[in-house]
């Protein structure tokens, strides 16, 4: 396992294990699956069409072969994109191996980052660019990678602070995406919280709160540890 140092916009220095080339290629390939599956489908569509409706095939065949290579780029190009900014960084495979893509900072990737490294995917990549750039290169970055600022990380050992204290009986894995202010009033929290008249209502409030801010960027196991620490 090789680890990488990466400091994010709050200045807290953070540590990922990065996704190696095997688990990439793995992944790459139930994709592949996947992709194929859908090309199939397709195909299986359009055979139907001209068997069963030859008429409508010959008046509408311009129509036709147009939407299917429009299809065709979606599959092949929109499908990572989709992926990736609906699942925070990861496809179907990369979930399988437990990896995930995410912005050099440590930030999640936005449309324009999953649109970058995935148009390398598709142009460059069917040649085996891309896995000689992983095997060689430091951060095990493709091409689109490094265009796009992206790294891909193992989710199995997750991001861990390693230059601040962890929180009393909170789940250290959240303080690199907590700000200076939102750190101490946990901190504040955890130490009175057993002297405090209305512990249980600011329980709820804090737990309202930071449910909405980590939510969409964490493991869901790893936040009910989170929630039952608080």
């Amino acid at each position: 396992m090789e680890i990488i140092k990466i400091t994010t916009p709050e200045n807290i220095e953070v540590e990922y294990t990065l996704a190696g080339l095997g688990s990439r290629t793995g992944a790459a390939l139930i994709d592949m699956v996947v992709q194929g599956l859908m090309l199939l489908i397709l195909g299986i569509a359009l055979l139907l069409i001209g068997y069963f409706s030859p008429n409508f095939w010959e008046e509408y065949y311009g129509w036709i072969i147009g939407g299917t290579l429009l299809v065709f780029a979606l599959i092949s190009y929109g499908y990572f994109i989709a992926m990736e900014l609906s699942m925070n960084g990861m496809t179907l495979g990369k979930k399988v191996f437990k990896i995930r893509t995410i912005r050099n900072n440590g930030q999640p990737i936005t449309l324009k980052h999953s649109a970058l490294r995935n148009l390398f995917r598709v142009f460059l990549d069917i040649f085996g660019v891309g896995v000689v750039l992983i095997f060689f290169t430091k951060q095990h970055k493709r091409l689109g990678d490094f265009v796009a600022s992206t790294i891909v990380v193992s989710e199995e050992n997750k991001a861990r602070p390693i230059t601040l204290e962890g929180l009393r009986g909170i789940n250290e894995n959240y303080r690199y995406l907590m700000s200076a202010e939102e750190y101490e009033i946990l901190r504040d929290y955890a130490a009175r919280k057993s002297s405090m008249e209305d512990c249980d209502y600011l329980k709820e409030q804090l737990k309202t709160y930071f449910r909405k801010k980590f939510e969409p960027q964490v493991n869901s196991n790893e936040w009910d540890a989170f929630i039952d620490g608080l």
